[in-house]
């Protein structure tokens, strides 16, 4: 009698398993794909010319230490704020990147409930670790394999 309850609830709660189809929400599940990030960082613009903290006689006092006057620019207000408007904008489309990339784990996670196997458990929780490792990147771009090893032969 146990038995009779206990695989009468599996078949209702796991359809797909019981009947061998897949629910069209698992499948779109398994054959998700990362979106394509189509938000390009702005260039940083430096300037041709920086200042460097003037030449000073050795018995002085250096007055110049820590003030940060190596670092002076010559770059105008208009080109800054330009460099501003175009970080701003490439910051809101990450954002709005990120937040898509959160709308697609919440699909994945809400597929679950159409009943799933482990094998196809195991393929959308590596998609949502995907997800996962995207968005909590800066910029919304993950390292290609490729960098990392050439990276890592760099530092030996």
């Amino acid at each position: 009698m146990k038995s009779l309850i206990l695989s009468s609830c599996l078949l209702l709660t796991l359809p797909g398993v019981a009947f061998g189809e897949t629910h069209k929400d698992v499948q779109a599940a398994l054959d998700y794909q990362l979106r394509e990030n189509t938000c390009s960082k702005p260039k940083v613009i430096a300037s041709n010319t920086s200042a460097s903290a003037p030449a000073q006689a050795a018995g002085s006092a250096s007055f110049f230490v820590g003030t940060g006057t190596a670092e002076v620019t010559e770059v105008d207000s208009y080109t800054r704020r330009r460099q501003e408007r175009k970080e701003s904008r490439w910051r809101s489309c990450v954002a709005e990147y990120k937040a898509n990339l959160l709308n697609d784990m919440e699909e994945l996670k809400s597929s679950a409930r159409h009943g799933i196997t482990q094998a196809q458990a195991n393929t959308i929780l590596t998609n949502m670790a995907m997800i996962q490792e995207v968005y909590l990147t800066t910029d919304g771009v993950l390292e290609q394999p490729e960098e990392v090893e050439n990276s890592e032969k760099s530092d030996n």
